[in-house]
């Protein structure tokens, strides 16, 4: 299922009602999954409160990890980036 790219894109707070407990938990599945190479457990217990991986988790603490997870694949994106170009240049100096 893929999000909307305004969830993305706009900033979260813990006073947001836009963002479901759904909404919530599928962001953080996602983007786990995608900075850790493995999906996460995830699931809403009701009012403020998340089961994530054995632990339970306030729906602020979720969103903060959520956003920091978000800079840290943005982080891996341009790491791999970088190493495109440098294994480019490699790649044209073995060739001369």
């Amino acid at each position: 299922m893929q999000l909307s790219a305004d969830f993305e894109t706009r900033p979260m707070g813990d006073k947001d009602l836009t963002l479901t407990p759904q909404i919530i938990a599928e962001s953080y599945e996602r983007i786990y999954t995608e900075v850790n190479g493995t999906p996460p457990t995830v699931r809403h217990v009701g009012g403020p409160w998340y089961y994530v991986n054995g632990e339970t988790v306030h729906r602020f603490a979720l969103i903060t990890e959520i956003t920091r997870l978000q800079e840290m694949a943005e982080e891996q994106r341009r790491a791999r980036a970088d190493r495109s170009v440098i294994q480019r240049l490699i790649s044209r100096l073995r060739r001369i």
